[in-house]
């Protein structure tokens, strides 16, 4: 984790992006001493990029990594390489959710990573032996960008298709909603959550459009017999974590679909951290 928090912060220097996220000058300071003890200044100027903004957001459920994550996905907003899908917008928004019932400021600078299945169900770099096509070295799917000063980022995809993989007994088998997943880097805050798309779109985008509509149902090495796709009220992890579907709109020929994460933070001052 905390090596893939060093290649994130060397990638945005080499973008010309600067340091992720500080307070200004305090963090100038603070990077020439650490020791250096807070003055009210700076403990004001954290107090409003708390609690000073103008969005309305609620602490974003913390979720898992899931098998395939890797901290090595490209800079770029076009993560679908290309690859068959309707096509997807997806919009995030990442605000400091400190203080519960207070208005949420924008938290710029914020590492935003995206990872998910294509139209087929089937990830970037992965085995032969956990989906039935080897990606093994493919990026596709995946990418992160840089919030801005309003805390926003924009991806272009397609809507991801569903997840399943076989495993040894007891479980046999995992099987998953659509879902879209997203690891924060911001300050020495990392958050996990996941975003699921509403099931009565889903169930639309199922019953008509390919390639969807071809993959109803679906096997996976060494499970020797179809599964069904299932709804987001039957996945555990979507029930475990409260989760609620991304507001969607049509736009085009596909989708925008548009999240507020709220992530619980004061900052670092620009600190550097002990584990880099």
């Amino acid at each position: 984790m905390n090596r893939s928090r060093r290649r994130f912060i060397s990638w945005t220097a080499l973008m010309g992006i600067g340091q992720v996220a500080g307070v200004g000058l305090a963090a100038e300071l603070a990077a020439n001493d650490p020791r250096r003890a807070i003055t009210r200044e700076e403990l004001e100027a954290l107090d409003h990029g708390a609690t000073g903004g103008h969005l309305t957001c609620v602490r974003t459920p913390e979720s898992n990594d899931g098998p395939y994550y890797y901290p090595s996905s490209p800079a770029r907003r076009n993560i679908a390489e290309g690859r068959r899908g309707m096509p997807l917008r997806l919009g995030i928004t990442v605000a400091n959710a400190n203080l519960p019932g207070a208005n949420c400021a924008a938290l710029p600078d914020t590492v935003v990573d995206v990872w998910h299945a294509d139209a087929d169900g089937m990830y970037s770099n992965v085995g032969s032996d956990l989906q039935n096509r080897d990606t093994t070295g493919e990026t596709f799917m995946r990418g992160h960008q840089i919030t801005d000063r309003d805390g926003y980022v924009e991806f272009d995809t397609v809507v991801p298709g569903w997840e399943l993989v076989s495993l040894p007994p007891p479980t046999n088998v995992v099987i998953r909603a659509t879902h879209i997943h997203v690891k924060l880097f911001q300050d020495e805050k990392v958050l996990t959550t996941q975003l699921y798309l509403p099931d009565r779109f889903l169930d639309m985008l199922y019953a008509s459009v390919d390639p969807y509509r071809t993959h109803r149902l679906m096997t996976a090495p060494g499970l020797g017999r179809p599964v069904r796709r299932i709804h987001n009220g039957e996945d555990k992890i979507f029930v475990l974590d409260r989760s609620k579907p991304l507001r969607i709109r049509s736009e085009g020929t596909g989708i925008f679909a548009e999240a507020t994460i709220g992530v619980v933070t004061l900052g670092s001052r620009g600190l550097p951290s002990l584990f880099r």
